[in-house]
This record gives structure tokens, sequence and C-alpha cells, in this order.
């Protein structure tokens, strides 16, 4: 070796060094670490001593036991790599402190033998403990916003800025498939299994929720069998994590038409309560009025009356007296609906 080869060996030996790329040198054959640079140091929190003195343990050493297990299907693809590929994994490696970290791995042939076999390898490695913990807490927000978005009775569509549908719950699939004849699956349009007149009302309602406005509105459609079904639909704009811009629009629907339909009933049940306090009031206070009056001219003959005539007018006075306080609350009530 030169003095220009030994000057540019250690020109590289400073590089590696300094870089905070942590780098290593791995032998397959003998299964053991040749070398690694400072920043294996500071990551795994190992010396370079110790990780070249694990020797032949350095994998039920570092390497955790469900990564371990995959590890011989790991050296099969290490051993088949052409010069310029790469092999890129994601395991978990025991640091100095105990602790697991996840990290990413990237490896490269460094060295063949004479068969012309991969003998070492030289790989890169850098933790992603943090974005593998974030993307679990991720998940497990994603599953349970899944879970509740399948569990609701209420049909959903999340739809970009076409009505393309991005997403849709099971309610929604089960819902348009029977009704609307049309099994939504994630990238149809949700006006396909629209009626004509509902399509025309959906574009519209999209518009506005695309300007950040929320719609919601309640009217009856025809099915694809005839019947007509009353929908209460809702347009909510949807942002990005910035809330700059609007992505797209969650469409929440819902069946209403029993709920309409007792609506009706009520109000037609209100006005026939109505009806009958005009009735009572018009039809059945006139008579009782007169009797009331003819009652009060039959006081004029007093004098003329014999006591137990007075005493069935007094009667007679008293049960029209309370037929009409009947009367009265009859007609306030029905006036309340």
């Amino acid at each position: 070796m030169n003095l220009s080869d030994i000057n540019n060996e250690l020109l590289l030996t400073k590089l590696v060094d300094i870089t905070s790329l942590q780098i290593y040198v791995y032998d397959i054959e003998e299964n053991k670490i040749l070398y690694t640079n400072r920043s294996i140091v500071r990551g795994l929190g190992y010396t370079s001593d110790d990780l070249i003195q694990f020797g032949e343990q350095i994998l039920e050493k570092v390497l955790h036991p469900e990564d371990l297990a995959n590890f011989p299907k790991r050296i099969e693809k290490l051993s088949a790599l052409k010069d310029e590929e790469e092999l890129l994994v994601e395991e978990r490696y025991k640091k100095a402190s105990g602790v697991y970290g996840w990290f990413r791995n990237t490896r490269k042939v460094f060295k063949r033998n004479a068969n012309g076999t991969v003998q070492q390898v030289i790989g890169c490695i850098h933790e992603i403990t943090e974005q593998i913990n974030n993307q679990k807490k991720l998940q497990a927000t994603e599953d349970k916003f899944k879970a509740i978005f399948n569990s609701t009775s209420d049909f959903n569509f999340f739809v970009d800025k076409d009505l393309n549908i991005i997403t849709l719950n099971q309610a929604a699939i089960l819902y348009t498939e029977k009704y609307a004849g049309v099994k939504l699956l994630p990238g149809d349009n949700l006006t396909i299994a629209m009626p004509p007149e509902m399509k025309v009302d959906a574009v519209m309602a999209m518009q506005v929720a695309l300007q950040g406005e929320i719609v919601d509105s309640t009217k009856e459609y025809k099915s694809v069998d005839g019947k007509n079904i009353w929908f209460r639909a809702k347009f909510f704009p949807v942002y990005d994590e910035l809330q700059n811009t609007i992505t797209g629009v969650n469409v929440n629907m819902r069946d209403v038409t029993k709920t309409v339909h007792s609506s009706i009933a009520l109000e037609q049940q209100n006005k026939q309560l109505k009806e009958i306090a005009r009735i009572n009031s018009h039809e059945i206070r006139r008579p009782l009025a007169n009797i009331l009056g003819l009652i009060e001219m039959l006081g004029h003959y007093e004098n003329e009356l014999t006591d137990d005539i007075k005493d069935l007018i007094d009667l007679l006075h008293q049960s029209s007296a309370e037929l009409d306080e009947v009367v009265k609350r009859i007609v306030s009530t029905a006036s309340k609906k």
C-alpha cells in the first residue's frame, strides 16, 4: 500500500466516523461485525469494541427474538444481492440500556469471496422508533374510527371534490345495493346510485360544502323499486391537517321515512284536534249558551216556582256550568297542539 492509498484510507475513516449515519461491516461467513463507526456508539450505546467482541453471538445479543427468527431468510437474500442492489429491512435492536428500538437497516455488497459469493455487507442503520410508535398510534386511531364509522346505521361516504368515493361504511354498501340496485365501492362515483333529482341536489350541495359550509337537507326521493323514501343528507367539508384547504366532503345520509311519516301523522292528528276544538267552540258551546240563558230567564219567575223546581233549576245550572268548563278545557288543550 503506497502513501496515497494510506492517506485515502485515513480520509475515508475520518469521514465515516464524523457522519451521523450509523455504519457497520458484517461478515456473513464468520457471522460477526468487523467494523462500526462512532455513530453506532451514539445510536445503540455500545462501544465499537463491544459490538466486535460479541462475535458470533452478535445476533442473539442485539437482535429482537422475533426478528432473529426471520434472519435465516435475510441471509439468503443478502447472499443473493447484486452489486448495485440494496436490502432494506426494519427490525428491532437492543440498546446498551436494555431497551429495544426500531431501526431501518440498509445493506449493500461490500466484499465477495473467491467464488463470487457475497461474503461481507456494509450496512447503514438509523433509528425509527418514534416514527413506528406514531404509526401505531395512528393505526389505533384509524381502527377506532373505522369501528365507529362502520357501527353506525347512517350511510357515510367520504368523497373527493368530484363525488368519487374514497371510503364508505358497511351500512352505505348494503343500503345502496338494496334500494339503488348498485353495490358501491371506493373509486365509484356516488351519483351512480342516485336518482336524477337526488343527483342534481347532491351536486349543488357539494358546491356549497366545498365553499366551507355545512349542508343539511331533508327531502323525498323515489327508489328504484318505486317506493318514496325520505332522506336527511348532510355534507361536511373535510380540511387538511393545517385547516387551509378542503380536501373532500363527508356525506352523511339517513333514511328518515318513518320519522317523517310519524311527523305527518302527528300533524294530521293536531289538525283533527283543532277541528274538534272548533266544533266544541262553535257547535257545542252555542246550544250550551242557550241553555244557560234559559236557566237565567227562569230566575225571573222565582216567586211562581215551587221549591222542588227551584232545586232542579239550581242542579241544571250547576251541571251546565261544569259542562261549560269541560268544553273550555278541551278547546284550550287542542289549541296548544
